[in-house]
């Protein structure tokens, strides 16, 4: 079990005065509330704003008689169950108060709450032992003496700077610290200071744990809740930030449209964790940043600013990580190394946990290996080389053994062989004026002339067009000229795969049923630009088949091709009749063919 006891949930306000904001603040919410969100019963206007309808009936009472709002219609139990609007009046009155602020969401908190709850949420110091630090990293390869260095800076929740080479699982080992199961938090989703609206709770950031709960009724009169529905009770807060962190992310952020602040990120990581990845890498100068958490840490308290000039004291309650790969001396002088509370430097993995890392990985992929394998790898590639090994050196690798073995086809077993060349491919190669490693050459296999016509004829979106375009090649000699195909292949090998093409795309024709031979003319004629189409129509029998095409099939094509590209379009659509003659009988249509 856990030692961490359960914060009390803030209580629900049964006044005014106890919610700690002005009546004005709340009128001016249910006036942009109503405005923005349109007819409204007064149970559902009490759930948005989060406050118990008895709390705000009087405010209503009063925007009623100063003829702001007004009932529409009632279920018949007063106000609670009366569908609410806003007057003429009260429109105007709620444009007013859209020039302040455009916030229309549950209630703020007043600064003076939140930093009581905060403070009041604070993990008590040794809520945790290296049990319960050990069941969060579960999956995760790790050793006592880690477990020893990093539990006390978490169960103190006070700063730490875990710096260490790249690949060695820095990040990954403060990511493990969110499967810590922690009890829940309250965060306000806003915060009033000043006459300034702050938001708070951020979905992206913000696990919320009250979200299934059921929305009252708007029959519900007498709703009872556990807590103060301004609060939406959270798990702790995890917040990542890397190389795109600037300074102004760490202040208020003030949105010119909306006129509400966004908290920084250490104002929503208040509880919780905030992890700086990357540190040294960010677009301010480290230095700068450095200087920024000086008196946050120090005094667990935290300065920002409003656009107006004013000041906000805020509490500065999260557990802040620093996680680099640089030397730290680098970034920040004793002063401020001083005042980071635990250092922990992350080393590479030991061979047993490399090995255990690497056999973890193939089992969780299924990757089938033979038992010496890994000591072999370790033998040729880190005893042999001196390469230090990383934690993230198994994962590359055999993932990219994976994608080796899906793209050859290979058997999923992982072989020296494999495992060498997925090695080749994570890594640079050090030796890069070594002789080449004897190889196969690929042999390519040249272009041939019916795969030099099959690119071409993807061109052409139905059986008519390509018909068109194989006769518009052929010449009064009966034969087929394209100068480029003659110049790579030569005439013979060309007119024999011109003529193959041909007669295959007639029989394709021949095989359509009448509706389908329909369709293909209408699509041609939609796709077919003005010079296909004089060509179309200029076509005659003679060259639209191929030489050795027989009688029977020259008279199926011509009846059916020519007769169809000369009727008209909507009679395309009676393909049967047109067919059959009894539209187009004796008309003479392209190349002196006529349809009797």
């Amino acid at each position: 079990m856990f030692l961490e006891d359960t914060p009390p949930a803030p209580v629900e306000p049964e006044s005014i005065e106890e919610t700690g904001l002005s009546p004005s603040i709340v009128e001016q919410l249910a006036l942009k509330i109503l405005y923005f969100r349109g007819d409204i019963f007064g149970q559902d206007l009490s759930r948005i704003i989060g406050l118990k309808f008895s709390v705000i009936q009087d405010l209503l009472e009063a925007l009623k008689l100063q003829h702001l709002i007004q009932v529409k219609r009632s279920l018949g139990m007063g106000n609670v169950a009366a569908l609410l609007s806003l007057t003429e009046a009260g429109r105007a009155r709620a444009r007013e108060v859209l020039e302040s602020n455009q916030y229309a969401e549950a209630a703020p908190v007043p600064l003076a709450q939140y930093m009581e709850v905060v403070r009041r949420q604070r993990p008590n110091e040794g809520w945790i032992d290296k049990d319960n630090l050990r069941q969060a990293f579960a999956g995760m390869v790790t050793t006592e003496r880690t477990l020893s260095q990093i539990g006390p800076a978490v169960s103190s929740a006070n700063s730490l700077l875990l710096y260490g080479k790249p690949g060695d699982g820095k990040t990954f080992l403060i990511e493990h610290l969110n499967n810590l199961d922690t009890e829940s938090v309250y965060l306000p989703n806003a915060i009033e200071c000043q006459g300034n609206i702050i938001q708070l709770y951020d979905p992206i950031y913000h696990q919320r744990l009250d979200h299934d709960e059921d929305e009252p009724s708007a029959l519900a009169v007498a709703e009872k809740h556990g807590h103060d529905r301004r609060w939406v009770r959270c798990k702790r807060p995890f917040i990542v930030t890397g190389g795109e962190l600037t300074l102004e992310m760490l202040d208020l952020r003030y949105n010119t449209v909306s006129k509400i602040y966004e908290a920084p990120f250490q104002l929503k990581a208040n509880n919780g964790i905030y992890l700086i990845d990357d540190f040294g890498r960010q677009r301010a100068r480290p230095a700068e940043v450095l200087n920024r958490w000086i008196v946050p840490m120090d005094r667990r308290v935290d300065y920002l600013n409003f656009v107006t000039g004013g000041k906000m004291t805020a509490p500065f309650e999260t557990f802040l990580v620093f996680s680099t790969n640089l030397n730290p001396a680098d970034l920040g002088d004793e002063a401020f190394l001083r005042r980071i509370q635990y250092k922990m430097l992350m080393r590479g993995p030991a061979e047993d946990e490399f090995k255990l890392i690497f056999e973890n990985f193939c089992n969780a992929r299924r990757l089938a290996y033979p038992a010496r394998l890994v000591e072999g790898f370790l033998q040729s590639h880190y005893r042999e080389t001196g390469k230090p090994m990383r934690r993230c050196h198994p994962r590359d690798v055999l993932t990219h053994a994976l994608n080796l073995i899906r793209f050859e086809n290979l058997k999923l077993e992982l072989t020296e062989e494999v495992l060498d060349r997925a090695y080749e491919s994570c890594f640079l190669q050090e030796e890069q004026n070594a002789a080449p490693v004897p190889s196969l050459i690929v042999s390519a296999k040249p272009r041939t002339c019916a795969d030099y016509w099959s690119g071409r004829m993807l061109a052409f979106p139905n059986i008519v067009s390509a018909l068109m375009y194989l006769s518009s090649l052929r010449d009064q000699g009966r034969g087929y000229g394209d100068a480029e195909s003659v110049r790579e292949f030569g005439e013979r090998e060309t007119q024999q795969v011109l003529a193959r093409l041909h007669e295959g795309y007639v029989q394709r024709w021949i095989g359509l049923s009448l509706e389908q031979q329909g369709r293909e003319i209408s699509d041609f004629r939609a796709s077919a630009s003005p010079r296909t189409e004089r060509l179309a129509d200029s076509m005659g029998s003679a060259r639209l088949v191929p030489a050795n095409v027989s009688a029977e099939e020259l008279h199926l094509l011509t009846r059916d091709l020519l007769a169809l590209l000369a009727t008209p379009e909507p009679l395309v659509n009676r393909v049967p009749a047109v067919l059959a003659g009894q539209e187009l009988a004796g008309i003479e249509v392209a190349g002196g063919f006529r349809v009797e």
